[in-house]
C-alpha cells in the first residue's frame, strides 16, 4: 500500500489592501526565482510561498523593503511648480484673439495678414520679424481655437515648472527659432502663418524639461524615455493633421517648431528656472515687447 504524502503548506509572506504591493513582491520573488502564488479575500490581497522557502521570502522582501527605505526618491521625482500658470495662458489667449480681431477688422488701415505671414522669400531677404507675427495670424475659426486649446494646455504645464514668464518667452522663442529654421528649409514661394509652430515648441519644450530634470530618474529606461515618447506620440498625432489646421497643415513648421522647444528645454533643464516674481515678470515683459517689436517693425516695412 503506497503512502500518500500530504501537500507541502503554503504559507502567507504578504496581506495588503493594494494589489500592486503584492504585484511588486511578485516581481521581487519571480526575479529570483522563489515559487509564489497570490489570491484574493475578504478585500485583501495574499501572497503565499511554500512553507519550506518562507523564511528565505520574508528575507528577500524585507531588503527589497530596506532598499526602498533607504532611497527615498524611489520612482518618478515630483517636479516643483512654480506658479499656477494660468496668468500666461490668460495672455496668450487675449493675444491671439487681439490679433484676429485685429486682422479681420484690418485694424488701424494694415493689412495684417500681408504684414505678418511668414513668407520665406521676405524672411530670407532680411524681414526676420515674420518668424514672431505669424505666430500671432491663423487661417479661421477652426484653425485659431485649435492652437488656443493645445497651445493653453501645454503653455499651463510649462508656466508651472519654468514660471509663466519664463515658460512664455521659452514658447516664442521656440516658435520664432522653429519658424526661422521652417524658411531655411522650405523654397522661396513658401507661405504660412498659425500659433502651431509654438505650440509645438511648447511640447517640446515640456518633454526635454521634464525628462532633463530627472522626473523619471529613479525608474526604468522605458520609463525615463516616456516624456520624449509621449512627446513624439503626439507630434505624430496633431502634428500630421489631428485636426488643428484641417486640410492645410504645415508638417515642416510642427516639426521645426518641436526640435527648437527640444532644444530650449534640455538647455532650460540644466538650470534652475528663477523663482523671483520679478524675474518672472521681467521674462514676460520681455516677451510682449518681442511681439510688439515684431509688429511695429512689419508695419514700418509696409
Amino acid at each position: 500500500m503506497n503512502d500518500i504524502q500530504p501537500p507541502e503548506p503554503w504559507v502567507v509572506v504578504l496581506d495588503a489592501g493594494d494589489p500592486r504591493q503584492v504585484d511588486e513582491a511578485k516581481f521581487v520573488l519571480g526575479a529570483i526565482g522563489i515559487e509564489h502564488s497570490a489570491s484574493r479575500l475578504d478585500g485583501r490581497w495574499q501572497l503565499s510561498v511554500p512553507a519550506a522557502i518562507a523564511a528565505k521570502a520574508n528575507e528577500e522582501l524585507a531588503a527589497y523593503r530596506a532598499e526602498l527605505g533607504a532611497n527615498p526618491l524611489h520612482g518618478p521625482v515630483e517636479l516643483e511648480e512654480i506658479d499656477r500658470g494660468w496668468a500666461g495662458v490668460a495672455v496668450y489667449a487675449a493675444v491671439l484673439l487681439s490679433a484676429a480681431v485685429a486682422a479681420n477688422q484690418s485694424l488701424f488701415g494694415f493689412d495684417w495678414l500681408a504684414a505678418g505671414r511668414l513668407d520665406v522669400g521676405r524672411v530670407l531677404a532680411g524681414e526676420w520679424w515674420r518668424t514672431v507675427t505669424a505666430l500671432c495670424l491663423h487661417v479661421d475659426t477652426a484653425h485659431l481655437a485649435g492652437n488656443l486649446v493645445f497651445g493653453g494646455f501645454f503653455g499651463l504645464y510649462a508656466g508651472r515648472y519654468l514660471g509663466s514668464g519664463v515658460a512664455w518667452l521659452s514658447i516664442v522663442t521656440g516658435g520664432a527659432l522653429g519658424n526661422a529654421l521652417n524658411a531655411a528649409i522650405q523654397p522661396a514661394g513658401h507661405l504660412a502663418i498659425g500659433a502651431s509652430t509654438a505650440v509645438f515648441a511648447a511640447l517640446g519644450l515640456l518633454a526635454a524639461y521634464t525628462w532633463r530634470r530627472g522626473f523619471f530618474r529613479q525608474t526604468s529606461w522605458k520609463a525615463r524615455a516616456a516624456p520624449l515618447t509621449a512627446a513624439l506620440g503626439l507630434l505624430a498625432f496633431l502634428g500630421t493633421g489631428g485636426g488643428v489646421e484641417g486640410g492645410n497643415v504645415d508638417i515642416m513648421a510642427h516639426l521645426t517648431g518641436f526640435v527648437a522647444g527640444i532644444v530650449i528645454g534640455v538647455l532650460l533643464g540644466r538650470l534652475a528656472p528663477p523663482r523671483q516674481p520679478r524675474a518672472q515678470q521681467l521674462a514676460g515683459v520681455c516677451t510682449v515687447a518681442i511681439l510688439a517689436l515684431a509688429w511695429s517693425w512689419g508695419f514700418a516695412a509696409t
